[in-house]
């Protein structure tokens, strides 16, 4: 911390919820720590986090108080309750965890003082800064985490390692935390109280220095104290030791849970050590319903034993009403737009069909049928006018008739009509010369013809 904070958000929560896991561990063990503090967090080379020390850790108990009523641990990552003497529990544990994140993301403790009196005053006493007042990119959701974890009353803050680690949780994946400011106590009130426990460590100050005094002037009980004191540190070492050995969280990997039932996912993880989550549901088009196609860690992930894994199961294919598209006068373009804004993804296919009344183009049937329950992925036929059937006729002879009124004649019989000009001393300018197909040859409706159209000279005057 000393020598990179502030953190980003990512590693802070990276660093705090591998704590969190050990302290949950810890407490579902009946087991507080009690002196949380970055000098007893360990760093591995492969970057996981350890929690040593519990050379003050104590069992669960309605007794559980500091050590003979004194401030036990280090003052600037102290609770309000151990500052006073009180009874320390889980949520003791989580303040001072509170403390070191607070701590990796603005490079500084909330409460600083010229003596330890005076830095566990603050405890009791101060709200701490909101830690984006330190570090303006800090988003607010960090700020709610961090002052839910340190509200002076043990009830207002985490109820567990699991509570802080959910929050945790959602805000890495983008959802909202809320801070209840109403946590935040009267600090007036807290300068009345009587600080018990500062006032018995006060006392237990002045009683190791008169002992002090005593062990100068009793040279003969120094070496008994000496060989007492080593044989504690002894026992003390045997019980961190043993601590540490029982409180570490090993990893595991995550197995693939893809294509399970819920039931068989339940079964898998367990032999892996690990639970099932939160289940969730929704469709999807190629998963089989009642089979999880999504998980929150992936497969071969290591994660703490223990930990909770989310799934998503399918629920088959989404059917949905499919939209009338026939007898709205529709193009086919405009036909496939309202399918596809109604939530339809399946393949659009065409057939053209003769109408005796509806013009090219349009929409004259479809499968499904109009309000039909249809997956959103099948498949979808649309039937397209290619207008009324083309009789056969006699092509009309149009020959020595201006351009003009040959063409109308032509496309009176639903031809179309292109021009070709050709020079000529027979035929005036702008005259018919003849045309393609020949004048009383058969012709379709629809087909093209081509009229021959004189340029001059003409014929002579």
């Amino acid at each position: 911390i000393r020598n990179r904070a502030p953190f980003s958000a990512e590693n802070a929560i990276y660093i705090i919820r591998q704590i969190a896991e050990a302290l949950a561990h810890a407490h579902a063990n009946h087991i507080i720590h009690r002196d949380i503090k970055p000098q007893n967090i360990l760093v591995t080379d492969d970057g996981r986090i350890k929690v040593t020390d519990f050379g003050i850790a104590r069992a669960v108990s309605a007794a559980t108080l500091t050590n003979t009523g004194d401030i036990v641990g280090s003052v600037h990552y102290l609770s309000p309750e151990q500052a006073k003497g009180a009874q320390t529990n889980e949520q003791s544990d989580l303040y001072s965890l509170g403390i070191i994140l607070y701590e990796l993301l603005t490079g500084k403790v909330p409460f600083d003082g010229d003596t330890p009196i005076s830095i566990a005053l603050k405890h009791i006493q101060e709200q701490p800064e909101l830690p984006s007042k330190i570090v303006p990119s800090i988003a607010p959701e960090l700020d709610a985490v961090v002052m839910k974890s340190l509200a002076k009353s043990v009830e207002d803050r985490y109820q567990s390692a699991s509570e802080l680690l959910d929050d945790l949780e959602r805000i890495l994946t983008g959802q909202t935390v809320v801070w209840d400011k109403k946590t935040v106590l009267d600090t007036d009130a807290q300068k009345t109280e009587i600080h018990k426990g500062l006032g018995k460590a006060i006392a237990s100050g002045r009683n190791k220095l008169l002992e002090d005094t005593i062990h100068r002037k009793n040279k003969k009980k120094k070496q008994l104290i000496t060989i007492l004191v080593a044989a504690a540190v002894l026992v003390f070492a045997g019980i961190t030791y043993g601590l540490y050995s029982f409180l570490y969280v090993p990893e595991v990997a995550v197995p693939d849970l893809t294509d399970l039932t819920v039931e068989q996912a339940e079964i898998k993880l367990k032999e892996n050590g690990l639970q099932l989550g939160e289940v969730e549901f929704d469709f999807d088009g190629e998963v089989e319903k009642g089979r999880i196609m999504n998980q929150s860690y992936a497969p071969d992930s290591m994660v703490k034993k223990g930990r909770k894994i989310d799934v998503t199961v399918s629920q088959g294919v989404e059917f949905i009403s499919f939209p009338n598209v026939v007898g709205e006068n529709l193009d086919k373009e405009s036909a496939v737009n309202i399918i596809r804004a109604a939530g339809f993804e399946g393949d659009i296919t065409f057939e053209n069909r003769l109408h005796p009344t509806v013009q090219e183009n349009r929409v004259i049937d479809q499968d499904p049928a109009p309000y039909a329950s249809w997956a959103k992925n099948a498949p979808i036929k649309l039937y397209i006018s290619s207008g009324p059937e083309l009789k056969m006729e006699v092509m009309p002879d149009v020959t020595a008739l201006s351009s003009k009124e040959a063409k109308e004649i032509l496309e009176a019989y639903k031809l179309i009509v292109s021009a070709q000009t050709e020079s000529s001393h027979l035929y005036p300018p702008d005259a018919v010369i003849s045309t393609i197909p020949a004048a009383g040859k058969p012709v379709k409706q629809g087909s093209e013809v081509v009229m021959i159209i004189s340029d001059g000279p003409g014929p002579p005057p």
